[in-house]
């Protein structure tokens, strides 16, 4: 069999079936199999039986879940340590292009996905706005730590609310552990937002 389209081309070989694309998919949707993944990829190594006395769902869903994991190529056993498995997180970069738009998905949103039951912002924003709002908004909340764009002009930018993008940058300031010790999205509060959008807006819609 042979085939030349558009995206694939090849010849003589029948293509393999996608096999992990569904498990992506949960990755964004279950922030139990989220935290699993993420739980391994902070512990580089870690065993299965750690993850079962770590966890907080049960042994058969964490069996399950290494599973499905192993199965779309995102962990890898490395070893047995007393009788147990010995696994590891692989790096990964999922690209999907949604409404003419492109967003990479990759741990570290992953990381933050898991804790969406934590912070009812995360889960508002995904829910209500979709994944290439919440990974624009993400890598936003970056740039502000950094002092490159007020929380008032990345509100202006993804179309969120000024209090609800406040309420993602502080979630996301707890998460990733984002800027000096005492370091707080408080300089941009929903009532004391600069007026002055300047030249940082522009930057990021020039994007």
């Amino acid at each position: 069999m042979s085939y030349d389209t558009e995206h694939v081309r090849n010849a003589g070989n029948t293509p393999r079936t996608i096999t992990g694309l569904p498990t992506f998919t949960e990755l964004l949707e279950n922030p139990s199999l989220a935290d699993l993944y993420t739980s391994i990829k902070r512990a580089e190594t870690v065993t299965a039986l750690e993850l079962v006395e770590t966890t907080t769902v049960s042994k058969k869903t964490v069996y399950d879940y290494l599973h499905k994991l192993e199965q779309a190529g995102l962990i890898s056993k490395v070893g047995n340590e007393a009788g147990t498995a010995v696994y590891t997180a692989e790096e990964f970069e999922l690209t999907l292009t949604v409404r003419e738009t492109e967003v990479s998905i990759t741990p570290k949103i992953i990381e933050v996905i898991a804790q969406k039951t934590e912070y009812p912002a995360i889960e508002r924003v995904l829910e209500d706005h979709g994944i290439v709002t919440f990974a624009l908004a993400h890598d936003l909340v970056k740039a502000h730590s950094e002092g490159d764009v007020t929380i008032r002009q990345i509100a202006n930018l993804i179309d969120l609310s000024p209090g609800t993008t406040y309420d993602l940058a502080d979630a996301l300031y707890s998460i990733l552990d984002l800027g000096d010790d005492d370091s707080t999205p408080t300089t941009y509060t929903p009532d004391d937002f600069d007026e002055d959008e300047g030249e940082h807006l522009e930057e990021y819609t020039d994007k």
